[in-house]
């Protein structure tokens, strides 16, 4: 057998091998799809904590068992969200008599300190005059700013824009505000407030809740929490539920097992910290993860001169994952993950990502169930059929071997004899 001849067979090997070795572990059905679009798939923590590769060996197949492209969407820990806060208005008139004038009044309950408000108005291209008044009984004015001229710029992406109104800092109870309409006709005010921001927590799926055991480590004043799950998790955030002082403040940490040895047959653990943090009775025992991926961990707290407190139960969570992708009305779908063998996938999807609406059907899944018992519980009759299959393709290896060498000697006449 010539190198070329080897070298052909031990690749056709190589990939027949390969392709054997692409096994799926799990495996999830969806839910009836009701009608044709894009859908927001909503995969539990199981599918996702059984993942090999970091949510990369996720995939989407219909019942013939063709790819479908989806996107991968993943909650935030803490989202910057921003909201528009209203002012209540309690006049919002025209005047269509002589002097022409707009006139919009504000309240301001709380008396907040303020230096601008915030007007959404209908698009309009227009320059205007207005006279910006304080009150603390809507009876008697005092002038705040005057003769500010300002021009709407509408919004071709909108319907309405956003005019801001800076003046100088005030607390009245009511504003005024009079706009100059004797030169054209009046706009329209929508709103008016201002714009707030505020922190808002991911939203989460609860995991399983994993056993936990207690141990007092007397000489060295510390508490240790062995904490286990049935299986691998990828944890996001961890609850701790405290039992016993009523104020108490202790310093403690995340570890994990770094390495083991036996000494007399009897394990010996190495701990790695991982994370520290503060138990509190002034705070939510709440710890975040950016991505936790373990079976088991260890908690270790230094309790010092006091008694030890106990930790009496460890709720976890994980950030919510979905997959966006186009179904099929009365079509049958299925995620598989566990596929040591594959990396993340590239659809041309993700490039029309802002084409998707933004508000999506959810789709749910069945439960999660483990493929790879499949092949355990099969027949011995069928086992044999995999033996005949390699034997098939060991065969057609020797066939190409066979016709690439001949092919190979026709092609090089003078090599022949």
């Amino acid at each position: 057998m010539t190198n070329k001849s080897k070298l052909l067979f031990f690749s056709i090997i190589f990939l027949s091998v390969s392709t054997f070795a692409q096994d799926w572990h799990w495996e999830v059905e969806l839910n009836d799809i009701t009608n044709d679009g894009f859908f927001k798939i909503n995969i539990s923590p199981e599918i996702v904590s059984a993942s090999e590769n970091n949510t990369g060996d996720i995939r989407i197949y219909d019942a013939l068992g063709n790819e479908i492209p989806f996107i991968l969407e993943k909650e935030q820990s803490v989202n910057l969200k921003e909201f528009f806060v209203k002012y209540k208005i309690i006049t919002n008139e025209i005047q269509r008599k002589w002097p022409y004038y707009s006139r919009i009044v504000i309240h301001n309950p709380k008396k907040n300190e303020i230096s601008n408000l915030q007007l959404i108005i209908r698009n309009a291209d227009v320059s205007k005059t207005l006279k910006l008044s304080g009150s603390d009984d809507a009876v008697q004015w005092y002038v705040v700013k005057d003769k500010y001229r300002f021009r709407s710029i509408y919004n071709d992406e909108a319907t309405a824009v956003i005019q801001i109104l800076n003046f100088p800092n005030s607390n009245y109870e009511y504003y005024e505000i009079l706009i100059d309409d004797w030169r054209n006709n009046p706009i329209k005010i929508e709103k008016a407030g201002y714009f707030d921001s505020a922190r808002e927590e991911g939203k989460y799926a609860k995991i399983i809740n994993p056993t936990i055991e207690q141990k007092e480590l007397k000489e060295e004043k510390q508490s240790l929490v062995y904490v286990q799950f049935p299986t691998k998790q990828l944890v996001n955030k961890i609850h701790l539920k405290i039992d016993g002082s009523e104020f108490y403040h202790r310093d403690a940490e995340i570890l994990v097992k770094d390495s083991t040895i036996y000494k007399k047959k009897k394990p010996e653990y190495f701990f790695r910290s991982l994370h520290s943090f503060i138990i509190s009775s002034n705070s939510l025992n709440n710890i975040y993860f950016t991505g936790f991926d373990t079976k088991e961990f260890f908690i270790r707290v230094n309790n010092y001169d006091d008694k030890p407190i106990k930790i009496s139960a460890v709720n976890s969570w994980q950030l919510k994952h979905y997959l966006i992708s186009k179904l099929r009305k009365a079509k049958n779908y299925y995620v598989r993950t566990g596929n040591v063998e594959i990396s993340e996938p590239e659809y041309d999807l993700k490039y029309f990502k802002n084409e998707i609406p933004e508000k999506l059907s959810f789709i749910s899944t069945k439960k999660i169930a483990d493929i790879s018992k499949k092949e355990q519980l099969k027949p011995k009759g069928l086992q044999v059929s995999k033996i005949v299959i390699w034997l098939v393709i060991g065969g057609i290896a020797l066939l190409l071997i066979y016709f690439i060498s001949k092919m190979m000697k026709d092609m090089n006449p003078g090599k022949r004899e």
